[in-house]
């Protein structure tokens, strides 16, 4: 019976990480629609969304945050590091990955070789990404649940206290992505080809 129980697990857990993947695929604005219509009472300017798809060994977790911030990468020869914060809780991939990170704290290579996956972070306004980053060969540097009581209104509606999630994240290399201006020069690579083949066609009147 324990055995038949895994084994369901087991199941249920590759079938919802196909789905997401998926999804990834195809329909990336549809997710961020999804996160879209979750009120959780946090605003940001613009209505800005930043969502974190997480690729593991065990499966693909996609979630939202309220905070990212890289730090360091961009010079030469620095590491590529971001930091991370949510509301605790919804991420069962990314705690694990956490807790391994901490099992192995005392062997630095089995920590980044067991542990490795990929992260994109996805910045968004309504359904239109604006920014997103690439991030390969990661593995978690600290984790902390921190408990926020100086800036509480950013987190609530009020007075309150936020128990959040606080991950600083490492990897082996980094692709920034710019979705605004790739669709811009596509748009252009497009009128620029429908420009030629019409040039094509006159010239092609003309000599008849």
């Amino acid at each position: 019976m324990a055995n038949l129980k895994v084994v369901i697990i087991v199941t249920i857990i590759v079938a919802v990480s196909f789905a997401i993947l998926s999804f990834e695929g195809y329909s990336l604005n549809e997710i961020i629609a999804e996160e879209l219509s979750e009120d959780k009472g946090y605003l940001f300017a613009e209505d800005t969304v930043i969502t974190g798809m997480f690729d593991f060994n065990k499966g693909t977790e996609i979630s939202r945050f309220e905070i990212f911030t890289q730090n360091s990468g961009f010079k030469n020869r620095d590491p590529f590091s971001f930091t991370l914060e949510k509301i605790v809780g919804k991420t069962p991939l990314l705690h694990e990955a956490a807790d391994q990170a901490f099992l192995y704290r005392t062997s630095p290579s089995e920590k980044k070789t067991d542990n490795e996956f990929d992260v994109k972070i996805i910045i968004s306004q309504g359904k239109d990404q604006e920014r997103s980053f690439s991030y390969y060969n990661c593995y978690i540097k600290d984790y902390f649940v921190v408990t926020k009581t100086d800036n509480e209104e950013g987190w609530t509606q009020g007075k309150g206290f936020a128990v959040v999630d606080h991950f600083e994240i490492q990897c082996g290399s980094y692709q920034p992505n710019n979705p605004v201006y790739e669709e811009m020069t596509t748009v252009k690579e497009k009128a620029d080809a429908k420009s030629s083949v019409d040039y094509q066609s006159e010239q092609k009147k003309f000599e008849r």
